[in-house]
């Protein structure tokens, strides 16, 4: 299933997004891609019945070689730079139409809510994150909440965890884990020894 889905979306973390969401793990899912990259995403949520917002602006990664980057600035829909478009992916358009409203107004909050992170990381994240201070990975401990490996293709949380104990994140972590072990046993190896899983108690 996620090696179905990775050439469609670009990756294998992407690629396990889309399946959480089409087993209702997930009720909204926000992934950034090139102009050139949506008429493939556009034709599988034609096909699989999942509405599309995508942003009203662009972003200009200032870490353009890096797989995930948190620093960047918006640029008009319409800028002739290449820039990423967010969208927004659910089987409620209402709720993915919110999404984008969230992200444009910069309601981080709301914005977390509706992705489904737990409440404590969102505050976590409201209070920490700002444009000096873009990272919040914290110094691991627990497998699960795990972020290190991301620009590696192996994560299972799209949030910052508050801690690398947060029960609520580790809970997240297994439950997806448990998904893409029904859906994919060859992903959810690569995972159990990339992430060093087999470490950790489910």
């Amino acid at each position: 299933m996620i090696s179905q889905l990775t050439p469609i979306f670009g990756s294998k973390t992407k690629a396990q997004e889309i399946l959480f969401l089409l087993n209702d793990a997930k009720e909204v899912v926000r992934q950034g891609f090139y102009e050139a990259e949506l008429p493939k995403v556009e034709l599988f949520c034609k096909d699989n019945h999942l509405f599309l917002i995508k942003s009203k602006f662009k972003v200009l990664l200032e870490d353009k070689d890096k797989v995930f980057s948190n620093k960047g600035i918006r640029i008009d829909e319409n800028d002739p730079r290449s820039g990423m478009f967010f969208i927004y992916l659910s089987k409620d358009e209402q709720k993915a139409l919110f999404a984008s409203y969230a992200e444009l107004t910069n309601n981080h909050s709301e914005l977390g809510r509706l992705l489904g992170y737990p409440a404590c990381c969102i505050e976590f994240f409201c209070q920490m994150f700002n444009e000096n201070n873009t990272n919040l990975e914290l110094p691991l401990t627990n497998p699960w909440t795990n972020l290190s490996l991301r620009e590696k293709d192996a994560v299972l949380l799209s949030h910052f965890p508050c801690s690398s104990e947060c029960g609520e994140s580790i809970n997240l972590a297994q439950k997806y884990f448990d998904i893409i072990r029904k859906a994919d046993a060859e992903r959810a190896k690569e995972l159990v020894i990339s992430m060093n899983l087999s470490t950790a108690t489910q």
